[in-house]
């Protein structure tokens, strides 16, 4: 290990950093060293490399598992500003300290980073070494509030696995340290003592004291201008703070005002230290020399050499590579979709035909490409209209001075005015300018178009890109498409694959590029680099090959299209390897062991007859693995200390009932205005009962339903839910049969989540529809009240996904249940007042949701809105009468019985009162005939298991008696008895489709 870090301080020194040492107060990471949250502000340059002891109580495991300890050893760098290549000066460093880069998959993943006590943040990745995370690399966009200029690049090393893995330990505990001691005889006892003080001994009252009197000191300092001491007390909050989050006494709302109360000192801090430097008028700072941007890319000069004159006749491929450091998965989706929607649009604003275009990519290049692109602008007509003829010409038809004017204005002549529907127009017809001139601004436009979810600066230009932007190959044909964006030039020269780097034993910082000859050839030349370009190609081979490494031991890889998406989009080039873990982990709950699997390391289970197998898959970032042995037993480690951790958490969570977790989600704060998730869960115990006696549950079910919703939330402060929180009421079923619950009470507290994405299961149970839906409902109405309401992509709280959960539920159940009877129910519990117009807003929000489903099963636009009307509450018996109502408008007699219908309903549309039925007034056989037929519809509609089904026929029985009254009868009669006891037959007629739907709205009516 002290090898390790001497080479270490070796490599960056000589590459201009500063040897530091470590601070002398407790932090939580390297980045809270002077050395690196304050020097990072302020335009000064800084390039520091050092060692730093990091305290983080509540990783403890009292040194039982092989690599999460409460103190562990960081390397930190800091560079600023960005080099231009820190990504591989890191892998650099990595061949300094021993590790031969063939030999493993070493991966950059998106891994954001925040302090919210230090105000801080910034964009950038974990490193992976075979499935094992090392590094923590990132760009600070800020720190202690202030945004950054320059931005500096911080590379976080995880010391002690580092060491672990290049000594083939499998627990830190083993690790050599200096060729006598060993880390267990260092490091293991002190270790074991903080874990029993951290989580059992640490005083909660005497840390909050403490906490207050470090506070005070803080604001002390900051009063008289004192930087250093008042960031060391700023410091000492946060691990006392840390030290009463790990004895639990740290509650939502309560961490937010911790936050709040830091934050605004480190802001303090960060503005004394940098009005301290500027009072010294930034000494460091030296103005630089040459240019700032990255380096000219290839052919990007060959704009000012003759050839670029020469006009190029034929239509050719456009080829735009947009290369950078590794974008995050959910980029290259976005990324993709940007560019085809927005390139396509401004080829037709451009006016360039083109035969076809494509649009793919990969993590570290988008790329677009363009067939048979025209050499040139088609040309375009563009008119002005000018003034009235009557002003244009005078009494003999000669020009008048205002024609002459707006001609000079358009900078025409005048023969080319004409002259149209008593206007002048000025016609000018403007050739086409050669694509390769239009190309640059296209390009220009686009790249300036681009919107990300999160973008980050990294250097002068200050332009934002979801990471940084190392190289640009834009060709049309053969020829360099000029221009620069992001302080990057464009050219014919793309880089290799990491793999290609690794292989290429390059030296410190460099990397491998290849030439593109031409655009047409773009796709073979990065094929030969071992890259699979095209996105698509690349999701069905790593599926393939995950398939194939799981057959080999007689299993199959699980549908998961989401995690197959996310792999897909880590790498440039898949190969599987099949890994084993321990079978004794089998013993840990299967959906702990696949979330693990999946969240943490994006690895395939392997699955035989619905049972997991001790194996997985991973895929890693290369086209052939020199070494696949090295890095399967890289992907085993991980894995198994990520079991160890699973298995200390679920020991410690079954080691007490269910139940006993309940009070402290009093400490976390569903909503400001809603009370805690404790609150909740009382509103839960109420209202699930009377959900479930309205889907007409048992005695048994409602005593079932009210014991899950009691321990609904249980789970969410367990170990393992705050590990990991989409296992929520998985674990909470699991931990519920542990307690000794029923199993209806355990599944119905799992089942109060679902739906949790579109496609996803739906409560099997009554209990369970009954608690998801109060769950629901609880929410919607809660929230919309408090005017927390989404907005545009907005939706903190996820009530759009509650609305769709609620609608899909009730469709795959086929119950009847009214959505407002329920929400009414639910704002009746509420700790605020739910008004009858947020209700109904509420109402609105679920049946647009409702709207949306029925229009993906292909009901008809206008079959919808008539159903939606009458039954927009009820999203099962809205189903029932689209399918109905969609079958009767199909069928050859519908359009008359439907026009004879309408007579009706169009006659009384202007009566609000229910006009009394008067057999006795009519005159007319015809009358009495309708009648009863209306009675016969009414009888037949009454006795239909569903209305809806039974409404088509009854309105094709009543066409006739009805176009036969309208023929004889006149409803508007002079007697008033007559013309009242007319339009009550006329009026029920109309209204026989209520309850179904409001038959106005079809087409046709």
């Amino acid at each position: 290990m002290q090898e390790v870090i001497l080479r270490l301080h070796e490599f960056w020194a000589a590459h201009g950093c500063t040897i530091w040492q470590p601070y002398s107060e407790k932090v939580g990471a390297g980045t809270m060293n002077p050395a690196t949250v304050l020097r990072v502000l302020g335009p000064e340059p800084w390039n520091v490399a050092y060692v730093e002891p990091s305290y983080r109580p509540d990783d403890g495991r009292y040194a039982e598992n092989p690599n999460r300890m409460q103190m562990h050893h960081q390397y930190q760098v800091i560079l600023k500003p960005d080099p231009g290549n820190p990504q591989e000066l890191y892998l650099a460093s990595l061949e300094a300290i021993g590790l031969d880069r063939t030999r493993h998959d070493i991966r950059f993943v998106e891994d954001n980073w925040e302090s919210p006590a230090l105000g801080a943040w910034g964009l950038g990745w974990e490193v992976w070494l075979d499935g094992q995370e090392i590094t923590q690399f990132t760009y600070f966009q800020q720190a202690g509030s202030l945004p950054l200029d320059p931005v500096s690049v911080e590379i976080t090393y995880g010391l002690d696995r580092i060491v672990m893995y290049l000594q083939h330990k499998t627990q830190v505990w083993d690790i050599d340290v200096d060729g006598v001691h060993t880390f267990a005889e260092l490091f293991r006892d002190p270790e074991v003592e903080h874990c029993i003080y951290d989580f059992e001994l640490a005083d909660v009252e005497r840390l909050r004291q403490l906490y207050e009197i470090y506070k005070a000191e803080a604001a002390a300092c900051i009063a008289r201008g004192l930087v250093i001491p008042a960031h060391d007390y700023v410091l000492r909050q946060s691990h006392t703070f840390n030290l009463l989050d790990a004895r639990g006494a740290i509650g939502v709302t309560e961490r937010a005002k911790f936050f709040a109360d830091m934050r605004a000192q480190a802001k303090a801090v960060s503005e004394l230290y940098v009005e301290q430097r500027r009072r010294l008028e930034f000494p460091w700072l030296k103005e630089e020399n040459g240019r700032t941007g990255e380096r000219e890319n290839g052919r990007a000069g060959e704009q000012e050499s003759g050839r670029a004159g020469e006009a190029i006749a034929a239509p050719q491929a456009f080829i735009l590579e947009l290369g950078s450091e590794e974008l995050p998965p959910q980029d290259v989706v976005d990324g993709i979709a940007q560019i085809e929607e927005k390139l396509k649009a401004l080829l037709a604003k451009y006016r360039l035909r083109y035969e076809g275009l494509r649009v793919t990519g990969t993590p570290r290049r988008l790329v677009a490409f363009v067939t048979q692109l025209a050499p040139q602008q088609a040309d375009e007509v563009v008119e002005k209209r000018g003034p009235s003829v009557a002003q244009a010409y005078d009494s003999l038809n000669r020009p008048t001075k205002a024609l002459e004017g707006f001609a000079r204005g358009q900078g025409v002549s005048l023969e080319q005015i004409e002259v149209r529907d008593n206007y002048v127009y000025a016609v000018k017809r403007v050739a086409g300018r050669p694509t390769l001139e239009v190309l640059p601004a296209l390009c220009l436009e686009l790249l300036d178009s681009l919107r990300w979810g999160k973008a980050m600066r990294w250097n002068s230009s200050g332009v934002a890109y979801p990471r940084p932007l190392r190289w640009i190959v834009a060709l049309y044909g053969d020829r360099v498409v000029p221009f620069t964006w992001a302080g990057v030039t464009s050219g014919a020269l793309s880089r290799g694959p990491r793999f290609a780097d690794a292989a290429a034993r390059l030296p410190a910082g460099g990397f491998t590029t290849f030439p593109v000859k031409d655009a047409q050839t773009y796709f073979e030349a990065v094929s030969a680099e071992g890259v699979v370009v095209d996105r698509e190609e690349r999701r069905q081979l790593v599926a393939e090959l995950a398939q194939q490494a799981a057959a080999s031991v007689g299993g199959a890889i699980p549908d998961d299209p989401a995690l197959l998406d996310e792999v897909t989009d880590l790498i440039e080039a898949p190969q599987a390897v099949l890994g084993t873990f321990e079978a004794k982990y089998l013993e840990l709950p299967a959906p702990v062991l696949i979330g693990v699997m999946k969240k943490h390391q994006r690895y395939f289970p392997v699955m035989r007859d619905g049972a997991l197998l001790n194996h997985f898959v991973a895929v890693a970032n290369s086209n052939e693995l020199a070494h696949p042995e090295v890095v399967r037993e890289g992907y085993e480690g991980v894995i198994r200390a990520r079991y160890a951790d699973a298995a200390y958490f679920y020991r410690a969570d079954t080691s007490r009932p269910l139940e006993s977790f309940l009070p402290k989600l009093a400490t976390l704060t569903f909503h400001a205005q809603l009370g805690s998730m404790l609150d909740r869960v009382e509103r839960l115990k109420a209202l699930a009962p009377q959900i479930a006696q309205m889907l007409g549950a048992s005695p048994e079910e409602v005593a079932a339903v009210e014991r899950a919703a009691a321990l609904s939330k249980a789970d969410l402060m367990t170990s393992m839910v705050i590990e990991m929180t989409s296992l929520q009421g998985v674990m909470g079923e699991i931990y519920a049969l542990k307690s000794g619950e029923s199993p209806i009470v355990a599944q119905a507290i799992r089942e109060q989540y679902l739906p949790r994405f579109a496609g996803d299961e739906t409560p099997a149970s009554l209990p369970g529809l009954a608690l998801s839906l109060a769950d629901k409902l609880d929410a919607l109405s809660g929230l919309f009240a408090v005017g927390a309401v989404p907005t545009g992509s907005a939706d903190p709280f996820g009530l759009r996904r509650a609305a769709l959960g609620i609608v899909h539920s009730l469709i795959a159940a086929g119950v009847d249940f009214s959505v407002r009877v329920g929400l009414e129910a639910a704002a009746k519990l509420q700790p605020v007042a739910v008004s009858d117009a947020s209700t109904t807003e509420t109402l609105t929000f679920v049946e647009r949701r409702l709207q949306g489903v029925l229009a993906e099963q292909g009901y008809p636009f206008d079959v919808i809105e008539a159903v939606l009307a009458e039954r927009g509450d009820n999203p099962a018996a809205a189903v029932r009468a689209c399918k109905a109502l969609s079958e009767a408008v199909r069928q050859p007699w519908w359009s008359e019985a439907f026009t004879a219908y309408a007579r009706c309903a169009r006659i009384t549309r202007g009566l609000d009162a229910l006009l009394p039925l008067n057999e006795a007034a009519y005159v007319e056989p015809v009358e009495h005939a309708l009648h009863a037929a209306y009675l016969a519809a009414v009888e037949r509609l009454r006795d239909a298991e569903e209305p809806a089904n039974a409404l088509g026929d009854a309105l094709c029985t009543l066409q006739n008696p009805i176009n036969a009254y309208f023929e004889r009868v006149l409803v508007n009669a002079e007697d008033e008895t007559l013309r009242q006891a007319r339009l009550a037959l006329v009026q029920r007629i109309a209204r026989l489709p209520q309850g179904v739907a409001d038959l106005s709205k079809l087409q046709g009516f």
